[in-house]
Parts: C-alpha cells; sequence; structure tokens
C-alpha cells in the first residue's frame, strides 16, 4: 500500500533528520560555538519531516489502518516537540556548550522516541 509505505519511508527519513540535529548538538556540545544557519535548518528540517511523517499517519488513521499500540500517537508529538523544545530551553543556559549539550540531549530522548514509534507501528 503506497500510503504505509510512504510513512515508512518518511519515518526513516525523520530519523535520519532527528539524528543529524544531534550530531549538530554534539558538535556544539564539543566545541562551544553558537547555535548558527545549521542549528536552525536541523531543527526546521526535523520539524518538517515529522510533520509530514504525521500527517501521512493521519491519513492513514482515517482510512481504517491503525497502529498496534494508541501510545504510537503520543510518541508522535513527542517526536514532533522534543528537538524544538530542547532549543528552547537551552535558550535559558548563558553558555553555548549548555546550549549544545541540551539540543544533544533533546536529540538523544528524540532517538529513542522515535525507535519507540517503529515499535508501536502498524501490525506486522
Amino acid at each position: 500500500m503506497f500510503a504505509h509505505d510512504l510513512h515508512v519511508l518518511l519515518a526513516i527519513a525523520a530519523t535520519l533528520a532527528v539524528s543529524v540535529a544531534t550530531l549538530e548538538g554534539a558538535v556544539r556540545a564539543v566545541r562551544p560555538r553558537p547555535a548558527g544557519v545549521a542549528a536552525e535548518r536541523t531543527r526546521a528540517a526535523v520539524v518538517l519531516v515529522v510533520a509530514m511523517t504525521a500527517a501521512v499517519g493521519v491519513a492513514l488513521l482515517v482510512g481504517g489502518h491503525r497502529p498496534k499500540e494508541w501510545l504510537h500517537l503520543i510518541y508522535a508529538a513527542l517526536a514532533f516537540s522534543l528537538v524544538p523544545v530542547a532549543d528552547n530551553a537551552g535558550t535559558m543556559l548563558q553558555s553555548d556548550r549548555g546550549k549544545g549539550l541540551a539540543r544533544l540531549g533533546g536529540g538523544l530522548v528524540c532517538i529513542v522516541v522515535v525507535t519507540r514509534l517503529f515499535a508501536t507501528g502498524s501490525p506486522a
């Protein structure tokens, strides 16, 4: 089915986007630099790709396809918000290293959530 395959493909792309955003945070944590264009672009990529994945997921849900667990919907909301929330929390910190660590932490938690999303997805 096309919609399911597209959902899986976008979920893989979301995993890659979150991984790149997490790596960007790690670089800023190791080399204390202010957030720049890369930070903005990786955050935008995460939000965009996760939103597209969720939109296809909603289309699947409306079409009668259900996830194995309803927690899948909660995990999707977390995946959508973790990187931007971590960046927002990092703005309260004074150091560039702390802001990078906030992004790194949010990204790592998001990777765990995205992994859990794959486990709670469509039935086999």
